[in-house]
């Protein structure tokens, strides 16, 4: 006799993905800048959805961050700021 097995879960299981509450708007900017990172490591900012890459020109780091609300790039250099990130050079915005 064979057992049939079927799957327990009761939700589906995607990996990566943020809460919809913490996801950024769709329609909302993208900014970039580069940032010394004491740790070389990324930021992890309430309020914000952010990438980053080894590869700067300045700094450590080049971030992209996209905020979950309205949210201006002097807003996004005191986030980062608070966090013990120095951000260099101009924010640059992306549509």
């Amino acid at each position: 006799m064979t057992a049939t097995l079927r799957p327990t879960a009761r939700f589906p299981l995607t990996p990566d993905l943020q809460p919809l509450a913490r996801q950024a708007e769709p329609t909302a900017p993208l900014y970039s800048l580069e940032v010394i990172a004491p740790s070389g490591r990324a930021p992890q900012l309430d309020g914000w959805t952010v990438q980053s890459w080894p590869v700067a020109s300045l700094g450590d780091l080049t971030i992209q961050a996209r905020p979950h609300q309205a949210a201006t790039p002097d807003d996004l250099r005191a986030a980062l700021t608070r966090a013990g990130f120095t951000p260099l050079g101009p924010v640059r915005t992306h549509r």
